[in-house]
């Protein structure tokens, strides 16, 4: 059955399949010519299906990546955004009423604090830094929680930059600093927040009336608080829990881009650390995106129409701090390639297994049809060596029973005539029997020390009369002292009988045969050596002449008697007496046939 699609070009992808295929199966098989061409169509057909599914699989994956693209760009803005809220609050919770200005900000200031230490994230913010102008010039006062007064404390370094703007326009009411509420400073780690003064009045008109920066208060962050406590929950709210999450979210400073917070161990980040996606915080005004060198190879002037701040300077300075998120197995692409490389690897080893499966299916159908001619022809050969005998001993019985011979000397060789062509058919049937025993598994083999001098000399004198009608000269070279070989005497018996007599039908243009047996030097085994001086036996044919019903082309030209099972069984016999057997070019013409026997060691089971 072809599967049913709804894709119309996949429809006609399988009507096309479907009508090559028919075309090929009724050429090859309905005219009996071989499976190879159907295995050829179905060797293209698969070549076209790995094809399709590597540009399928490839189109997918970008799609997957593009998808995982936006989906982190989302998680990055929503996380961004978080971040600020959590911030700002913290800057609201010390802003000034709607009003005018407070009489006494150290009392403000105090009592905001002691307030916002009631909330749920208060320890976000772990101490008030203020700088006020005075007469003296700058002051910087701090406070902590239990305090109930500002200390005046020096000037560290990292707010040196604070105190020269808050310095700027000292005297000249007309240009004071310009400072940005939830500005961040890195040393002490801290959020600015500027506290106004009363409205200007220098110059005419209400355009030059605004309110003046007099003193900026800076909201101390507790940095084990916001990296063990603020960041991470906001990661797991955006990006999932930190173990079953994708990817790494970490917050990075914008001036060394050092690592100020990472869901992953710093060693999994390195230096130079890159991601998918790259975030101003706090305070993003434009949209996420790739890394800055991939911004930088953008479209001409992409740089340029990147949002600016009021006094010219791109919004990005103003934000200390990157988010930087990337996939945990280092890029998107890079997750989505290792995944379109396994699917590849599956969908061919898929497409592999399926091809061997064919040429499986194709070999063995060829092997099954060779195997059932060749039992054919085994039928035929064995038919015709049973009517052989059967026609001698009918005839000579019938003239027996006519009356027709009655001389004595007549009958004496009638009845050598039944006796000799109903051995040889009792030799057939037990050949056959043997084969079919082999091939049931049934039959097992007597283990026990066997005189293998003995069994070739009563092979030899069986057949010696064969091979002298034959005009085949025998040549017995037998070692003295033979040690005995392990095995069953009887199948050993039919071994040695099955060679002789092969090589005896294929002797007698060579007209010389000769049988050999020595031990092996180290005395393990028993080498046994039938030679003739016939046709020989090619290199490619010396391993086929073993198996079942296989007669080679010199047998088949010469309409050698036989069906082709005395050496496959033989095969078999000396493998299950844990010898071997091979087939050889005799030196001067001719073949050698060589058994080697283990020297029997005591008495064990041949299976």
């Amino acid at each position: 059955m072809w599967p049913q699609f709804r894709c119309k070009g996949c429809k006609r992808l399988a009507a096309l399949c479907k009508g090559v295929v028919s075309h090929w199966y009724t050429r090859a098989v309905g005219r009996d010519r071989g499976l190879w061409p159907i295995l050829a169509v179905l060797a293209l057909l698969l070549g076209v299906l790995g094809s399709l599914q590597y540009r399928w699989t490839h189109e997918i994956g970008r799609a997957e990546a593009e998808r995982r693209q936006a989906d982190l760009e989302r998680a990055a803005r929503r996380f961004a955004s978080a971040l600020d809220r959590e911030l700002g609050q913290a800057v609201i919770a010390f802003f000034p009423d709607a009003g005018p200005p407070p009489g006494d900000r150290h009392a403000f200031l105090i009592d905001r604090f002691e307030a916002w230490r009631s909330r749920e994230n208060a320890g976000l913010v772990s101490g008030l830094l203020l700088a006020t102008r005075s007469d003296r010039g700058i002051l910087l006062e701090e406070t902590h929680p239990g305090d109930d007064a500002f200390h005046e404390v020096s000037w560290p370094d990292g707010l040196e930059g604070l105190r020269e703007r808050l310095s700027e326009g000292e005297g000249d009411p007309g240009h004071g600093p310009s400072i940005r509420p939830g500005g961040i400073v890195e040393r002490p780690l801290g959020l600015l927040l500027p506290l106004f003064g009363r409205p200007d009045d220098a110059g005419p008109g209400p355009r030059r009336r605004r309110l003046q920066i007099d003193a900026v208060v800076v909201l101390l962050l507790d940095p084990d608080h916001l990296r063990g406590r603020l960041l991470p929950r906001l990661a797991v709210a955006h990006f999932g829990p930190t173990e079953a999450s994708a990817f790494v979210v970490s917050i990075l400073r914008r001036g060394d881009r050092s690592v100020l917070y990472s869901s992953a161990p710093l060693a999994e980040i390195g230096g130079g650390y890159r991601g998918d996606v790259e975030l101003d915080l706090p305070g993003q005004s434009g949209r996420p995106g790739p890394p800055p060198e991939a911004r930088e190879a953008g479209p001409p002037g992409a740089r340029e129409r990147s949002p600016r701040s009021r006094d010219g300077r791109p919004r990005g300075d103003d934000s200390p701090w990157l988010l930087v998120a990337r996939h945990r197995g280092g890029s998107i692409e890079g997750a989505v390639a290792a995944v379109q490389r396994r699917n590849l690897a599956t969908g061919f080893g898929v497409l592999a297994l399926l091809g061997a499966t064919a040429l499986v299916l194709v070999t063995t159908a060829q092997r099954a049809r060779r195997l059932a001619r060749q039992q054919l022809e085994f039928v035929a050969g064995v038919t015709h060596e049973l009517n052989t005998p059967l026609a001698a001993i009918r005839s000579a019985g019938q003239n027996l029973a006519d009356g027709i011979v009655t001389e004595p000397a007549q009958v004496r060789r009638y009845g050598a005539l039944i006796e000799k062509e109903g051995g040889r058919l009792t030799a057939l049937v037990a050949q056959v029997l043997d084969f079919a025993g082999i091939e049931s598994g049934a039959r097992g083999y007597a283990a026990e020390p066997v005189a293998l001098a003995s069994l070739v000399d009563d092979v030899l004198r069986d057949h010696a009369l064969v091979l002298q009608q034959a005009g085949i000269t025998l040549e017995r070279d037998v070692a003295d002292a033979l040690p005995p070989v392990r095995g069953d005497a009887a199948a050993l018996r039919r071994v040695i009988a099955n060679l002789v007599a092969n090589a005896a039908k294929f002797a007698a243009a060579g007209g010389w045969l000769a049988v050999r047996a020595a031990a092996r030097p180290d005395g393990r085994s028993v080498v046994l050596r039938v030679e003739d001086r016939g046709a020989g036996i090619a290199r490619e044919e010396r391993e086929r002449v073993f198996e079942p019903f296989y007669r080679g082309p010199v047998a088949e030209r010469n309409h050698a008697p036989g069906s082709g099972l005395g050496l496959s069984l033989v095969r078999h016999v000396v493998r299950a007496h844990g010898g071997s057997v091979r087939a050889e070019a005799r030196e001067g013409g001719g073949a050698a046939l060589v058994v080697e026997l283990p020297v029997a060691r005591g008495e064990e089971t041949v299976a």
